[in-house]
């Protein structure tokens, strides 16, 4: 394999995540820089931490406000014990999931097992991309993965549509934040609030692009589906919430009564919600990421707090409308990604305000799909000029 042309990618994955938008971001970004002519691998880290180091990452976490994630992560185990039946319906999810990576992202795997490893292996790379997704978070700083602050001085670091998923960094990280962004070739982010972020604690100019699933044109994402184990033959509603705002769950019972549809909803993504055990007509557990892209596909409406779930519905050209998962204002909030995609695209008129009548609202997709391929086009030439050598 010509070095030259070997590019090293980083990008968010964990064999027992089932967020079906970082298993599509991840695949489209490797498929566009394959596309561009390049060996393409992805960089897979097993930690070797010290006690010392897991604790730092604790305190780091919760000083940087991230305690609920931490929270979360140590009563999942409880709350899987409690409810047998959520157990064994993420288990379901789990494998389903994992087929798809093990087809479209394992094959390009290659691990390197501890930090000094980590570094040395990063050597072999021409360059070595970030991206896209919520990568930057105040809570992964320590980890110095998707930092990049691994990969050797001698090799071209290029960030691609990366977020640090929130408005605001924390005092204590701003300093160290800058250092790292300082170290990159070119920096690509999927927000503007992140533009502002880089441009703010950095030497650094960014410009936002497109997530990696938008660089995938619609024709392109149905011959990915075109296998997709989906039949449904009568008019649908499809929910996707990753929060617990039950005013948007409210909002499409309404829907629901007004068009007669019934609503296929997939249940616990991020975390088990009681109240969503009663929630939808139909509730499947089997669906792997293209399984998903599908489901919006072919929906009369659609009802998410997700940005995945809401760019395959533009992309897909339906009739959506999206809440906002966090308190508008939260500095750990991730609203500002949807709101720089409206902003971006013209459609802010799609986020929720409390009327769902308004999803009947029809969009105007034609001008949508001249802003979308210029904002594709654009993000392209700047992939392709960042790893061009």
């Amino acid at each position: 394999m010509d070095d030259k042309k070997k590019i090293g990618c980083v990008i968010a994955y964990s064999e027992g995540h089932n967020n079906y938008g970082t298993s599509l971001q991840g695949y489209a970004m490797l498929k566009k820089i394959q596309e561009l002519g390049y060996d393409v691998e992805v960089i897979n880290y097993e930690k070797r931490l010290s006690f010392l180091q897991k604790v730092k990452f604790v305190v780091n976490a919760i000083m940087a406000g991230e305690w609920k994630s931490i929270l979360g992560r140590l009563t999942i185990r409880w709350t899987i014990k409690r409810y047998p039946k959520y157990s064994a319906g993420i288990q379901e999810r789990t494998r389903a999931v994992n087929a798809y990576k093990t087809k479209k992202l394992l094959p390009l795997f290659h691990q390197y097992v501890g930090y000094e490893a980590l570094h040395e292996g990063s050597k072999n790379y021409a360059a070595v991309v970030v991206g896209s997704d919520q990568v930057w978070t105040p809570m992964s700083l320590p980890n110095k993965f998707f930092n990049l602050l691994f990969v050797d001085d001698s090799v071209r670091k290029v960030a691609y549509a990366s977020s640090f998923g929130v408005s605001e960094i924390p005092a204590f990280q701003r300093k160290a934040t800058g250092a790292y962004l300082d170290r990159f070739y070119r920096i690509g982010v999927r927000e503007q609030r992140g533009k502002e972020i880089v441009e703010d604690l950095s030497h650094q100019k960014a410009i936002v692009v497109a997530d990696p699933t938008l660089l995938l044109s619609r024709e392109e994402w149905e011959s990915e589906i075109v296998d997709a184990h989906i039949d449904e033959t009568e008019p649908y509603i499809f929910c996707y919430f990753l929060g617990t705002n039950q005013n948007a769950r409210q909002a499409a019972n309404k829907l629901k009564k007004q068009t007669g549809y019934k609503i296929i909803t997939i249940r616990h993504m991020d975390e088990y919600v009681p109240e969503d055990e009663t929630f939808g007509d139909n509730a499947p557990y089997n669906v792997d990421p293209n399984d998903f892209v599908k489901y919006i596909s072919s929906a009369a409406y659609i009802c998410t707090d997700s940005f995945h779930c809401t760019v395959f519905s533009i992309i897909f050209h339906r009739q959506f409308m999206t809440f906002y998962r966090f308190a508008e204002g939260s500095k750990t909030g991730r609203n500002s990604r949807i709101s720089s995609l409206f902003h971006l695209l013209g459609l802010n008129d799609r986020l929720y305000t409390g009327n769902i009548d308004a999803i009947k609202n029809k969009i105007d997709y034609t001008d949508i799909d001249i802003r979308l391929e210029k904002i594709r086009r654009d993000s392209l030439a700047f992939l392709e000029s960042s790893l061009n050598s």
